[in-house]
Order: structure tokens, then C-alpha cells, then sequence
């Protein structure tokens, strides 16, 4: 992904560096934007993700999606670049991507509903991967920073990474155009889940406007192409998981991170008039 300007306290970095968005977009917080992870997390959620409901990208955004790319690259032996929505152009388009997030626990009790959710077993504590990538400022010595890399507690399959990757792993020097002291103000440590349980044309709403080029899947080995199928990756901050990164085979991989999570479906207009009717009638 490119990195985005950055102002640090002591100046701007050089022009050369690209600028995805500066503008300041559009968003609306909701009390259902955040995905619970706590104990009581025990039931799939179906989130939404809305073109219009995100934060402006940020320098210490790109930072992140640098290193995401980074550790993918490594874990599937590829050379894939994390894309935006703002780079491929889907920024100013209106859309929604569905996602449902797996029980974060083993699901035990009985609820009154006629509908029952399968239970989910639980299994052992997955190994967790720890990912230290020294991250080389414009100039200066490298800041190290350190992601954790877990698997998704309530996903059905654990995909073979985990059991084949040692647990500590020292990555390549990240190059980067920023200077040494807004290295030193970013996050240094990043806990990130995850699975390969969504659906392998998770990205579809974003199909017809894909007018980017492609070039670099074009190339891509097929079993490498595998590991695309249904790939998320998810932000721990605290209690909640925010999706960090969707992929397949036709856009790639994309980062999300600042685009905030819903709970629930879009309402479209007509059910919004049919509930507001509903709700004269009762008053």
C-alpha cells in the first residue's frame, strides 16, 4: 500500500511521497460500530462495512497496512500488495460489504428460539505467531514493532500457518519515507486475528467498479491464489475486532481499517417506512 503524508514536529516529508486522501470524509458513529469479542460474545454477528462510514486514511494507518503486507507476503511466500479503497477508486462509490463474524467461545447454552446455532466445540489454545519487523525510518535506525498473530477462536478450521511457521519470526527491514521522530510516536505492538472463513467472492459488491488495473494477480501461482479465498484479518483493540484486511482472487487484497464496522443489514428505504409505519400505528 502506499504511504500516505505524514506531518511530524519536525516538518513534512518529502513531495515525492503519494498522498491518497486528504480530505476530510464522512462519518457517522453509531453505538453499534464496534464488534464485542468479551466472554459474552457467543453468537455469530453479521456486520456490514458502508463506502460511507470510515475515518480519512492516516500515515499511521498505511504504517499498519505496510505491515500487514508484510507479514502476508511472508507467511504464503508471495509478493501481493495491500490496495485501499481510495487507490482502486471505490471511495466515492456507494457500497456494503457483508461479513459474519464467528462466536469468539464455545456455545453451551440453550436459548428459547426455535432456531438452534450448531455448537461449537471448544479445542485447544491455538499457538500464537509473533512477527518482529524492524521498520527503517527516511533516515535513522529502524524502530522494531511487533505484531501478534492469532487465529480466529471461534473459526471452524485453523489454516495450516499456525502449525507450520515457528512461533517467533524476525522479518525483512520495512522501508519507509517517514522521519525518525514520527516513528518513534506510532504503536509499536499490533494483535491481529486471523481466518479464512469468509466467502470466496467476499468482495463481489466492489466488482462492478473495479475499473483498476490487476497486473499484479495476473502472475500470482494458483496455490498461492488459494490462500486468498476468504482471508480476514482483524484488529484487536481492547473488546472489539474491526476488520483490518478482506481478500480474493479478483480484487486482491484489500485494506479496511479505517472503515468502521456495523452490526446488522442495511435498511433499505422501503423496510425504513414500513417500521416507522409500524411504529405510528402502535403509538
Amino acid at each position: 500500500m502506499l504511504f500516505i503524508d505524514a506531518l511530524s514536529r519536525s516538518g513534512t516529508l518529502p513531495n515525492k511521497t503519494t498522498v491518497i486522501n486528504k480530505e476530510k470524509l464522512r462519518y457517522n458513529r453509531s453505538s453499534k460500530d464496534s464488534v464485542d469479542l468479551s466472554s459474552a460474545a457467543n453468537e455469530v454477528k453479521e456486520i456490514h462495512l458502508d463506502s460511507r462510514h470510515k475515518f480519512p486514511l492516516s500515515a499511521s494507518s498505511s504504517i499498519f497496512a505496510n505491515l500487514i503486507e508484510h507479514i502476508i507476503n511472508h507467511i504464503f511466500d508471495t509478493q501481493l500488495t495491500v490496495l485501499s479503497p481510495e487507490e482502486l477508486k471505490f471511495d466515492n462509490k456507494d457500497w456494503q460489504l457483508y461479513l459474519q463474524v464467528p462466536p469468539s467461545i464455545a456455545i453451551t447454552e440453550q436459548t428459547n428460539s426455535s432456531y438452534q446455532e450448531p455448537a461449537i466445540q471448544k479445542r485447544p489454545q491455538t499457538k500464537q505467531l509473533t512477527f518482529r519487523i524492524p521498520v527503517k525510518p527516511h533516515y535513522g535506525n529502524p524502530v522494531e514493532m511487533t505484531v501478534l498473530l492469532s487465529a480466529h477462536r471461534g473459526s471452524p478450521g485453523i489454516p495450516p500457518l499456525f502449525s507450520s511457521l515457528p512461533k517467533e519470526n524476525t522479518l525483512a527491514i520495512l522501508k519507509t519515507p517517514y522521519l525518525p521522530e514520527f516513528l518513534a510516536q506510532q504503536i509499536t505492538h499490533y494483535h491481529i486475528f486471523l481466518d479464512q472463513d469468509g466467502e470466496e467472492d467476499q468482495l463481489s459488491p466492489l466488482y462492478p467498479y473495479n475499473v483498476a488495473s490487476n497486473d499484479h494477480l495476473k502472475n500470482i501461482p494458483e496455490e498461492s491464489a488459494k490462500n486468498l479465498l476468504g482471508l480476514r484479518l482483524w484488529r484487536a483493540k481492547g473488546d472489539t475486532l474491526q476488520p483490518a484486511l478482506l481478500a480474493d482472487t479478483k480484487i486482491g487484497l484489500l485494506f479496511v481499517g479505517h472503515y468502521q464496522p456495523i452490526i446488522g443489514k442495511v435498511t433499505n428505504p422501503e423496510e425504513q417506512r414500513l417500521k416507522e409505519k409500524n411504529l405510528s400505528i402502535k403509538a
